[in-house]
């Protein structure tokens, strides 16, 4: 009941600093279908789905063009999803039994993948601002995994993504924990790195794991492109080798494993991630996005509310504050914990403002 009260006092407050408004995201946003493919723009993120292969691009938008953050190799294929129900792995494309589908609505857009009599699984995307004062530069990805078998069985899923930017520089990623990697590494707590990033002089791409509504990952590789597509279902690397294979020189890849759940029929499971985009030569603002609903106001909870920055104030901070708390009151897994760190929150920015 709490957390009702503290959300209505904030609709309430949001609907106030929202008079007159207008929410630019929406406004802005380009979406466009033609036959199963769709482009999804918004500020400094392009998403394109094709829904014929079930492959994807995203690119980092700047003053000059835009630039393809993943591998164009195949026809955008190297880049990828993979479900494991059971022992028995199946790589989203519209391949061996796998269809897929490309969807687009007001939102944000959609790849529907299904698996006849063993999973759907739907990947949406929504591109976002990193801070009100920012243009859209994330994208929030959502994917949820239903069991279509008639009894219970266990899931994962893997996602791999064929970098290329990093790839023309002396650094292929770095992490909050380790600043320069040119050579395989795997991690299986997640919590030091955080995120990985990968960026040339102009642009950069950083996949946030942890932190938030995140879904804590299970297991982290960064290896050669088709050293982590093997058909194994956690990557094996060699620890300090260069990204290089007997097909590929000099050619890095992050493979994410997500831990594995057991679903009754027709039963769900979440996975949320983050994807940040930088151009122009621009810093990347995922870390930031993440630490503001992660306890990123300091000082004991008495002192909390003196400390709220001046841009949480704003009403698109408010907002998309508010959207977050909507969003997981849709949930059934919902986290006891996050609720109250985006209500206590709420409270500080209501108490700041009432003062004011």
């Amino acid at each position: 009941m709490k957390m009702a009260c503290a959300l209505c006092v904030a609709l309430c407050m949001a609907s106030i600093l929202h008079a007159g408004g207008k929410k630019d995201a929406a406004a802005q946003s380009s979406v466009v279908k033609k036959g199963n493919t769709v482009q999804y723009a918004l500020g400094k993120a392009k998403l394109v789905l094709f829904g014929e292969s079930g492959a994807f691009q995203l690119y980092a938008v700047g003053r000059e063009g835009e630039t393809a953050v993943f591998s164009g190799t195949d026809r955008f294929t190297s880049t990828y999803f993979s479900l494991l129900a059971g022992k028995n792995e199946y790589r989203l494309a519209s391949a061996s039994g796998v269809s897929a589908k490309a969807y687009a609505d007001d939102g944000g857009v959609r790849m529907a993948y299904s698996i006849s009599h063993v999973a759907d699984v739907a990947v949406d995307f929504s591109i976002i601002k990193s801070a009100p004062e920012n243009e859209a530069d994330m994208l929030k990805v959502k994917i949820v995994v239903t069991n279509r078998m008639r009894k219970q069985n266990a899931f994962a899923l893997k996602g791999v993504f064929d970098t290329v930017l990093g790839e023309t520089t002396g650094v292929h990623f770095s992490t909050a924990n380790t600043k320069l990697i040119n050579s395989e590494m795997q991690r299986f707590d997640i919590e030091k790195e955080r995120w990985v990033l990968s960026r040339n002089e102009a642009c950069g791409v950083q996949f946030l794991l942890y932190g938030g509504d995140i879904t804590r990952p299970e297991t982290l590789t960064l290896g050669n492109k088709d050293v982590v597509s093997l058909p194994l279902w956690t990557p094996v690397v060699v620890q300090s080798r260069k990204f290089d294979s007997v097909m590929s020189y000099n050619n890095s890849a992050v493979a994410i494993n997500w831990p594995s759940v057991e679903l009754e029929a027709d039963e769900t499971a979440k996975i949320i991630f983050y994807i940040a985009l930088a151009s122009d030569g621009e810093d990347i603002h995922g870390e930031s996005y993440i630490n503001s609903f992660a306890g990123s106001v300091q000082g004991s909870q008495h002192a909390a509310s003196d400390n709220v920055p001046d841009w949480k104030l704003q009403s698109d901070y408010i907002q998309m504050l508010l959207d977050r708390i909507a969003a997981f009151g849709d949930d059934d897994d919902i986290s006891s914990d996050e609720l109250a760190r985006l209500n206590k929150e709420l409270d500080e920015i209501l108490t700041t403002l009432r003062r004011q």
